[in-house]
């Protein structure tokens, strides 16, 4: 059975809990038999995470260390399974994530007729990676160049940042958002609100927010993932 470093205690009882109960698959394994019905390598699965690779092989080896407690929910997501059944053991025959739960890279021009993704008809083998948020027909992963969303503090989005985007989705005061202006030139920031007015805010304080004006918001970013070779 899988032990954390820190040994669980359930919240409400206080008790000490073991993992792995009886007739359910551990989260060694869990983990492995998901990361592969994914078809990912465990290079792609860590990207997916946001963790180093040596993170997820300590994760599947039989006298590795678990995740931090942290990393459950976001791990769990991916897989399609619940925290609870991550950290306690699930059913050995529980479907894991289907392989919708991937979406197109694509590149800053093609984001602009988005319309065009469709991430539920078979088609060429474009690239694309992992998500844990809801993927519809048109969710579509972008990467961010240039630095105007990098901040020494809070939030920050490095060049090479994989931003995943919804366009179904209705931007409000404070998400972070595409929006493409009157050339049709695409942009990531966050939609904020001043004065009444919104702006299309940088978290880079040396380039200044601009109002929306008549760009249009062509998607909600919902998940942001690093890549790190």
């Amino acid at each position: 059975m899988n032990i954390l470093a820190d040994d669980f205690i359930c919240p409400a009882c206080f008790a000490r809990v073991e993992w792995g109960a009886p007739g359910t698959v551990d989260m060694r394994t869990l983990i492995t038999v998901g990361r592969k019905r994914l078809g990912l390598s465990v290079t792609a699965f860590a990207l997916a995470l946001g963790v180093t690779r040596g993170a997820v092989q300590q994760w599947e080896r039989p006298d590795g260390t678990a995740p931090k407690r942290s990393r459950m929910a976001r791990i769990a997501a991916l897989l399609s399974i619940s925290a609870g059944e991550l950290q306690f053991g699930g059913p050995p025959d529980r479907p894991l994530i289907s392989s919708r739960q991937r979406v197109r890279v694509t590149s800053e021009v093609e984001a602009g007729g988005f319309s065009n993704i469709d991430n539920f008809a078979d088609g060429k083998p474009f690239e694309t990676v992992a998500v844990t948020v809801e993927v519809k027909r048109h969710t579509f992963a972008l990467k961010v160049h240039g630095n105007s969303m990098c901040s020494p503090i809070g939030e920050s989005f490095p060049e090479g940042t994989l931003i995943v985007v919804e366009p179904e989705m209705t931007a409000e005061p404070g998400d972070y958002v595409i929006a493409l202006n009157h050339n049709d030139q695409g942009t990531f920031k966050q939609l904020l609100l001043r004065d009444g007015v919104l702006y299309l805010h940088p978290l880079n304080k040396r380039f200044k927010p601009v109002p929306l004006g008549t760009s249009k918001i062509i998607g909600v970013v919902r998940e942001a993932i690093r890549r790190f070779r």
